[in-house]
């Protein structure tokens, strides 16, 4: 007799109304559910407690299931993207730095003399309208260059008085080469993103010898800095932080830890990636290392929200509020704006607009205040118990004292938290740089086009101050500062 599917099934008994509506209820269930229910019963008659003897699997179920087992969503695509981008930008990382690590002086200048007379050709075919293209197929004879039997005399034989034997050259070239070549790692470590400007001439000891450090060499250093903060924030995107971290700590230890205006913001990134991984010891260790006058908001305020966390809520040995008070004394003096903005984010949060237009802001500015009062660090602030009231309580208490009053030097005064002539100096200096450039436009003989003005453009100074101006009044109406 043949098998059938109910012989197999085990046995011929009919489901009666009450196994089918039990079915019918754990499909339903798993309709309703997250996605992650256990797997089917292989004997649909088997009583409900058994699954607990059984060996239970979590299973993808919705849009999990779709997503893991699709090929080209747009998740995907956006992390294959990324991987690719972060491919790219690590060999053209690695190409620079076997570069600098050995510096040919005289070979950089031969190759950024024919890049230039390269990008010179391109401009020229491209404002006469016509550009050359490149011959394919078999070249011609202007290429061609003779081989064996057909070579003359003086390249073969050395009884010729123009022979020039190319192995004894080579080797001249190659030691004379390595009297020239430097590892711009040893020579110039503390003085990546310098430029002439800053110093009047940068003279480093090589081997003995007093290296004169070019502006060639410093702009590759400087493109160096580039690639590898670029590869870091890829890598931060990709979650990747043990390398990110890797990378910027290189990239400050080049710039140098005395540095006051760095090439790059990684102090900055690295500060916020210890914040987020919570480890307030590596943050410290790195505040401890800068200058104690680098005004950059990320650092300092940063800093005194560690601070206050291990004084007030951790009982830490060796934080007292005398400590937490003077790191905010620091904070308060290189950014004032971002003390009140913090104390008083509710208002603040309501009135300013177009906060996202905001990137990479210059230290000590209000435009760097508002980036970092609208990152994640707000979140910080707002989380700690205690944190913002007490920033709150220190500025209304300096500003309903009097200037030199109290012995206490890590307490606030009056005029450190006076933010009206300060926005009032930024506002000139701005307006002053507006008008420099306006000017430099109208006497440039060549026209600008619309869309490189476009990018060129700056953020609006006057209508952040004026946003600020309007919490303060908004804060003086209903009382805030009494």
């Amino acid at each position: 007799m043949a098998k059938t599917k109910r012989s197999k099934r085990g046995g011929s008994d009919n489901w009666g109304r009450d196994k089918h509506d039990a079915r019918l209820n754990r499909k339903l269930d798993k309709l309703n559910g997250d996605g992650n229910d256990q797997v089917e019963a292989e004997h649909d008659d088997e009583p409900q407690s058994a699954p607990s003897k059984k060996k239970s699997k979590k299973i993808k179920g919705g849009y999990d299931r779709s997503v893991h087992l699709s090929h080209d969503n747009s998740e995907k695509k956006e992390q294959s993207k990324l991987r690719l981008n972060i491919s790219k930008v690590k060999r053209e990382n690695q190409a620079l730095r076997e570069r600098l690590e050995a510096w040919d002086e005289v070979d950089e200048k031969r190759r950024h003399h024919e890049q230039v007379l390269k990008q010179r050709k391109e401009e020229e075919e491209q404002r006469n309208g016509h550009i050359k293209k490149k011959k394919r197929g078999r070249l011609g004879p202007e290429t061609w260059k003779l081989r064996g039997a057909a070579r003359p005399a003086w390249e073969v034989y050395d009884f010729d008085t123009r022979y020039v034997c190319p192995h004894l050259k080579a080797h001249e070239d190659a030691r004379v080469r390595a009297k020239r070549i430097i590892n711009a790692f040893h020579v110039c470590k503390g003085h990546f993103g310098q430029t002439k400007s800053d110093t009047d001439k940068i003279d480093v000891v090589s081997g003995g010898n007093l290296v004169a450090v070019s502006e060639l060499l410093l702009h590759a250093c400087q493109s160096f800095l580039s690639s590898s903060m670029q590869c870091a924030l890829l890598n931060l995107e990709a979650k990747k932080f043990k390398y990110a971290r890797q990378i910027l700590m290189e990239v400050v230890e080049l710039e140098g830890e005395a540095a006051h205006t760095p090439f790059t913001d990684a102090r900055c990134r690295l500060m916020r990636l210890c914040i987020e991984a919570n480890r307030p010891d590596s943050a410290r260790k790195l505040w401890e290392r800068l200058p104690s006058d680098y005004s950059s908001v990320w650092i300092r305020f940063s800093a005194v929200l560690l601070e206050y966390v291990s004084w007030n809520i951790l009982k830490e040995e060796g934080s007292t509020k005398e400590t937490a008070s003077k790191l905010l004394l620091e904070a308060v003096k290189s950014n004032v704006f971002c003390a009140y903005y913090i104390a008083f984010h509710g208002t603040f949060h309501q009135v300013f607009e177009y906060t996202e237009d905001i990137e990479d802001a210059e230290n000590g500015s209000l435009e760097q205040a508002i980036e970092y009062c609208n990152s994640e660090q707000i979140g910080s602030w707002v989380g700690t118990e205690g944190a913002v009231e007490w920033i709150r309580s220190a500025i209304v208490q300096a500003l309903h004292s009097s200037p030199q009053s109290g012995s206490d030097e890590s307490l606030l005064r009056k005029n450190d938290v006076d933010w009206a002539s300060r926005l009032v100096k930024m506002e000139v200096e701005y307006e002053a740089t507006e008008a420099k450039r306006a000017n430099d436009v109208n006497e440039d003989s060549c026209s600008v086009d619309e869309e490189e003005s476009d990018g060129e453009k700056e953020l609006d100074l006057l209508m952040f101050s004026g946003m600020f101006r309007t919490g303060m009044d908004m804060l003086s109406d209903i009382g805030a500062f009494t």
